[in-house]
């Protein structure tokens, strides 16, 4: 594993939208070959954090530092240049191009100035089999399941040899087997010595591939802990601010007469 330095240092980070905190001083520290999950509620500040990270919002104050360096992104392709890609749980791929030129949708390869097809697609094959992927480059994108275009996605972003990769609920739409699969790929990632950025509610799968842990509550960093240091009980109640002893709690409740029966159906 390469040797886990400082990815990215996000300090004292807040956003305000017109009438609205979003973020107030949110500290964050990302190791490269490491995996950092990121939890909390709905409303916690998760997108909006990501969002300053990918350059779509400014923060309204804080700083943020990339290897080392402090750094001003006004936009999108700001972050895009120093390394960062974002996955985000909507796919962005278009379904009539094949898997290739969706890895390089927007940077194509040239040779003597014109459009390289061929490196393109050995490229793209070289790609996905070192992510241990088995697609076909040449294949329509549309024609593949949801979980075999989450894995362009991923390979799209790992294309552009990026330094720290975001991913938004990246099994939302993944069976336990599929997820498993995608987890083989982030730890080659990491093993790779990219940083990774890892959003979930599913706080299993976060003790089964994180690194590192911060929560988030009410726009606010609450605590960091090593993923080993930590149980989904503990990231409940960080979370919540409170002890949860039953997550599901059964309430009382009258039944009503009887509305429908179906025999023999």
């Amino acid at each position: 594993m390469a040797s886990a330095a400082s990815a990215l240092h996000m300090r004292g980070i807040g956003k305000v939208f017109p009438g609205v905190k979003a973020l107030s001083g949110v500290d964050l520290a990302v190791r490269f070959g490491t995996v950092h999950a990121i939890v909390g509620e709905n409303g916690a500040g998760k997108s909006t954090l990501m969002k300053i990270l990918s350059g779509a919002y400014a923060p309204t104050t804080g700083t943020i530092e990339v290897a080392g360096t402090e750094v001003r992104m006004k936009r999108p392709a700001d972050a895009q240049k120093l390394g960062i890609r974002m996955v985000h749980q909507e796919l962005n791929l278009v379904p009539d191009l094949t898997v290739a030129e969706n890895i390089f949708l927007g940077r194509m390869p040239r040779r003597l100035g014109f459009f390289d097809r061929g490196g393109m697609v050995r490229r793209a094959a070289a790609i996905l089999a070192e992510l241990g992927a088995a697609i076909d480059p040449q294949q329509r994108l549309g024609d593949l399941s949801i979980s075999q275009q989450q894995l362009v996605e991923i390979a799209k972003a790992y294309a552009a040899e990026p330094r720290i990769i975001v991913l938004d609920e990246p099994t939302s739409s993944l069976s336990e087997h599929e997820t498993a699969a995608l987890f083989r790929i982030l730890r080659k990632m990491r093993d790779a010595g990219i940083a990774i950025i890892y959003i979930s509610h599913r706080l299993k799968e976060v003790l089964d591939i994180a690194d590192e842990v911060t929560v988030l509550r009410d726009g606010a960093m609450i605590e960091t802990r090593p993923a080993s240091g930590i149980t989904a009980a503990e990231m409940i109640r960080l979370m919540v601010g409170r002890e949860v002893s039953n997550v599901f709690p059964k309430t009382p409740s009258t039944i009503g007469r009887q509305v429908l029966r179906v025999r023999n159906a």
